[in-house]
């Protein structure tokens, strides 16, 4: 379009005067100034007509806030207070552009790609060097969501509204009855014969899905074996669940170095057989998430992260010894059910806040569903009565405090139609996805 109008305003040269038959730069410029004015006469006209007879534009005007004037060609400039400043004539006084006209998006998309594709802020700088578009960041925003190049590099991902909680979250029954599994990153131990070098280990993270209780144990290897007495330790101490989750195998694709022995072993089928047999034998059910999809298991990735950000702070770089560190597994697992697990409130005449370990102590791990005492007065049960009394008032506050706060959607709020044909979309995303 600058080529275009040059053209024609170096023909109107001609026709006036003699002059070269070559297009320059400053053909280029009138022929840009000529179009702009153009634009102006048609987009705003009641400014240019009140500032061609040198009254003032309607305080209602979009540029009214711009003191704006006619220069020698009669196109609408920003009057603006930088009249005093060190800046050039068209730094201190830019062509006002149209809001939402063709040209204006034009001119944005030449200098968004004039200037490598920069961001918004640094792009509306850049142009207010030269031109005002009317609008600003809000113009500017719509032309660049429209730059294919900067869709592919930053893409927004696709997202569905947050589904429901399942069940087994929701639904009050005795701690890790329904459970996650997930394995923490290796760890180095110091065997106890000095000559060895620092040995790896690892820790299995059970969590309960009604509670969110923790049972952490160290494994020192990845074998099946090892895997079977980590679980076979925590049924013995915790019950028999009805149902255990973990990841697919297939999460592990593409992980870091320190993951691929834990991939390998998830992918053999050995493991599979001897672990569902084991599951089989003791009346319980294994089951894996779909494969690539780590929100699935949120719920024991968050487990592990504490438990790692725990670890981390509290050994740092010292290599301890087995028994020690599973000491410390220990410990750490008793904070982590020891958090809270709604707001803590700051009334001194409230009880205790709700956390995992409540749900922990109070009754034998094999003990049969108890009749309703919350409405009884307290002094009149027995001794087994109160601590089941105190049991129930424990869940009571679950699914009145704690449940409560699961019923909002921290992301993923809206719905979201699916992708059609014609859609930009990343290629690599689609493949992370």
């Amino acid at each position: 379009m600058q080529r275009i109008f040059g053209y024609v305003r170096k023909f109107l040269n001609i026709r006036r005067s003699k002059a070269t038959p070559h297009l320059t730069c400053e053909n280029v410029h009138q022929g840009t100034q000529l179009l702009i004015r153009l634009v102006q006469r048609a987009r705003l006209w009641p400014e240019y007509d009140a500032l061609k007879n040198n009254k003032s534009v309607h305080s209602s005007s979009s540029i009214a806030s711009l003191s704006p004037f006619l220069d020698d060609l009669g196109v609408i400039r920003v009057g603006g207070r930088l009249k005093h400043s060190t800046l050039g004539f068209e730094a201190r006084h830019p062509s006002i552009l149209p809001k939402d006209h063709p040209l204006t998006f034009a001119i944005i998309t030449y200098f968004h790609r004039k200037c490598h594709h920069a961001g918004p802020q640094s792009l509306l700088a850049s142009i207010r060097m030269q031109y005002w578009p009317i609008g600003g960041r809000k113009t500017v925003a719509r032309a660049l969501r429209k730059c294919v190049i900067c869709c592919r590099s930053k893409p927004r991902l696709f997202e569905h509204i947050m589904a429901d909680l399942p069940k087994e979250r929701i639904q009050a029954s005795r701690a890790f009855i329904i459970s996650g599994v997930d394995y923490c990153r290796p760890f180095y131990y110091k065997p106890e014969a000095r000559s060895k070098s620092p040995q790896k280990c690892y820790i299995s993270v059970f969590i309960c899905f009604a509670t969110k209780a923790v049972w952490m144990e160290l494994v020192k290897d990845l074998s099946t074996g090892a895997f079977l007495d980590a679980l076979k330790r925590f049924v013995a101490t915790r019950g028999t669940p009805s149902c255990i989750w973990s990841d697919n195998a297939t999460n592990f694709v593409g992980a870091k170095n320190e993951l691929k022995d834990l991939r390998r072993v998830f992918l053999s089928e050995k493991h599979r057989t001897e672990v569902h047999t084991h599951c089989l034998n003791n009346g319980f059910d294994w089951r894996f998430i779909p494969p690539r999809s780590p929100h699935f298991g949120g719920l024991w990735e968050a487990a592990v992260k504490m438990a790692k950000q725990h670890l981390y702070r509290t050994v740092g770089t010292a290599i301890l010894g087995f028994d020690e560190l599973r000491t410390l597994v220990c410990e750490i697992s008793a904070i982590i059910n020891s958090r809270p697990l709604v707001p803590i409130s700051e009334n001194p005449d409230d009880i205790d806040v709700l956390t995992p370990g409540h749900f922990l102590i109070g009754g034998p791990l094999t003990a049969l569903p108890e009749p309703d005492l919350t409405p009884l007065n307290y002094n009149r049960l027995d001794r087994w009565q109160r601590v089941t009394y105190l049991q129930q008032i424990f869940w009571r506050r679950w699914s009145e405090e704690y449940l409560t706060l699961l019923q909002q959607r921290a992301k993923w709020r809206t719905p979201q139609p699916n992708i059609q044909i014609n859609d930009v979309v990343s290629r690599m995303k689609i493949l992370r996805l």
